[in-house]
């Protein structure tokens, strides 16, 4: 979140395109949904033995959280760098994760939150992980069909999400 909320959109060019309020409320919402949740789970049934820091759902989790943070960042920056250099003009990123996938980052994001499931071993977790995928693919079906309706040379052997599959 902080990267997302305080340093994105710091980073990239946009064209003056205004935000509109409901989108601002409606992620405000949906957070305050999710703290409140995982918050009540944390304070009235979570229980986890001394030794969860060292369980494989938590190490499984942790690892991706960790590699799914690091694929959304370095796809934002990367996406803010290509994005500097044809001055706020949308181009084909056409390196690293992009060559197979449309929306890496979105997909780093998916897999931060399932990782963040598993590390709590939790229904509020999966609830927010399931939130996020729910609200993650449509945007990046969206993204990847905008590509190819605006590039004509766009790889057709691309994928939105998930390589060779989605």
């Amino acid at each position: 979140y902080a990267h997302r909320t305080l340093i994105w959109p710091w980073i990239v060019q946009r064209r003056s395109a205004l935000l509109p309020i409901s989108i601002c409320i409606m992620g405000f919402s949906f957070n305050v949904a999710n703290g409140l949740l995982f918050g009540w789970f944390l304070t009235n049934f979570a229980d986890y033995p001394s030794d969860w820091l060292s369980d494989p759902r938590f190490l499984v989790g942790a690892a991706a959280f960790i590699l799914g943070a690091a694929l959304n960042i370095t796809s934002d920056h990367h996406l803010a760098r290509i994005r500097q250099r044809s001055n706020a003009r949308y181009v084909v990123p056409n390196t690293g994760p992009f060559r197979y996938i449309s929306s890496p980052n979105l997909t780093g994001e998916m897999i931060e939150w399932i990782g963040f499931a598993l590390m709590s071993w939790s229904l509020p977790g999966l609830a927010f992980a399931l939130w996020t995928i729910a609200n993650l693919i449509p945007r990046a079906l969206w993204r990847h069909r905008w590509y190819r309706e605006t590039f004509d040379d766009y790889p057709q052997d691309r994928r939105a999400m998930i390589p060779g599959l989605l």
